[in-house]
């Protein structure tokens, strides 16, 4: 089972949606995913049409009894839904994870696809403990890449061998800004010891039409640019991960 913390220390960067088709674009291609929405703002939850299902991701760290994911209408992904209690998780030396996921190991997922709130809650940091890597998306702008370097030198603070794929999000390659922050991305990737993925995820409104009709991309719109591009993700990053289709 391949945990996956999905985090950005800025939001605004496509984190949750990248996390919902990602996940979606995986199960797919028959891998058995199940995401763990971990963001009080529920935005992964919504866009699958199952915010205010239960057991929520809240009830699963809080509960132990309750750890049976919801399944989707997508064969071979579950979810559990966020919950806005996400927001009173103090912080905690504990380790709240290990339990919890240890118990979705008979479940015999193939990934945990963790989206993880903005900023270095308790479940951010717990997530990134305890996962085998982290997914950072991040937007060709100044502002998101100076996000970038923070966000890695958080994950690295918390374990400084973690694997880290970086994913451009809401691309625009016509721009000079993006060309500009494409140099310093390839060139700050060995310095600050990350993976920039090849795929790209181009700025199309069918991605976030897609949420708003609460469904992956590939479903909504499935000959779209961002449909094609995610499902080239899926590609990359099953290749990169190990995973076997």
């Amino acid at each position: 089972m391949l945990k996956i913390a999905v985090f950005n220390f800025k939001g605004g960067t496509g984190k949750s949606t990248s996390a919902l088709n990602l996940g979606a674009v995986l199960a797919q291609f028959g891998i058995k995913t199940l995401a763990i929405d971990l963001d009080g703002q529920r935005t992964l939850s919504f866009g699958l049409g199952v915010e205010g299902l239960e057991p929520t991701a809240y009830q699963w760290l809080t509960s132990p009894t309750q750890n049976t994911p919801t399944d989707t209408s997508l064969k071979h992904l579950a979810v559990l839904p966020g919950d806005i209690k996400m927001f009173q998780l103090g912080s905690s030396n504990e380790d709240i994870f290990a339990s919890p996921l240890k118990g979705l190991i008979p479940l015999k997922y193939q990934v945990v696809l963790m989206d993880c709130p903005p900023g270095l809650g308790v479940a951010s940091v717990q997530a990134i403990l305890n996962s085998d890597r982290v997914l950072v998306p991040t937007l060709c702008e100044p502002a998101a890449l100076k996000g970038l370097s923070e966000a890695i030198d958080l994950i690295r603070g918390e374990n400084q061998n973690l694997p880290i794929d970086v994913l451009r999000n809401r691309y625009k390659p016509r721009l000079v800004l993006t060309r500009e922050s494409d140099d310093l991305l390839i060139s700050s990737a060995e310095d600050l010891n990350y993976r920039l993925l090849h795929t790209t995820i181009p700025d199309n409104i069918q991605v976030a039409e897609a949420i708003a009709q609460q469904q992956p991309v590939i479903t909504y719109a499935s000959k779209s640019a961002g449909a094609v591009a995610y499902k080239s993700l899926g590609k990359e990053l099953i290749k990169i991960w190990g995973l076997k289709s």
